[in-house]
């Protein structure tokens, strides 16, 4: 049975390590440092502007979500910015995002935030698809900026 829990810093490993896994499938480069990602992620699940949730499947990691929290000069309330659904290869569409996601939407209202935003990569029709399946999503561009050269 599926169970969406908080994660708090003691879930710091099982975060780091489904994260590392979704990172080595997309190839994403230079190679993730296990070691440093898991200083952050502790770090961010220790930090009250932060929320992760872990999806569990009989007591087994199979994805987690994370969405940090800002205010922003549109008023007063705060804005959720979701910046990871990851499910585990064999657990994919099976439901799991879709809790995950649920769950990260029920957070956003209960902590009275006007808004959950997630940015998606131009091309990225699958993770577009799978966004626009909850209901009351405004579709906005975003324009970005890299920083590093």
């Amino acid at each position: 049975m599926l169970k969406i829990e908080k994660a708090g810093v003691k879930d710091h490993g099982v975060v780091t390590g489904l994260f590392i896994e979704f990172a080595e499938s997309r190839g994403l480069s230079p190679a993730v440092d296990r070691d440093r990602w898991d200083r952050v992620i502790a770090e961010l699940l220790n930090s009250d502007k932060w929320l992760f949730v872990v999806a569990r499947d009989a007591g087994k990691p199979v994805g987690f979500a994370a969405a940090t929290w800002f205010l922003t000069l549109h008023g007063t309330r705060q804005q959720a910015r979701l910046t990871a659904v990851i499910v585990d290869e064999e657990h994919r569409r099976s439901g799991v995002g879709t809790h995950l996601m649920r769950s990260m939407m029920e957070a956003a209202r209960r902590r009275g935030c006007w808004e959950l935003e997630a940015v998606v990569e131009t091309g990225d029709e699958v993770s577009g698809a799978f966004y626009r399946s909850f209901e009351g999503f405004i579709e906005n561009t975003a324009i970005t900026w890299r920083c590093d050269g």
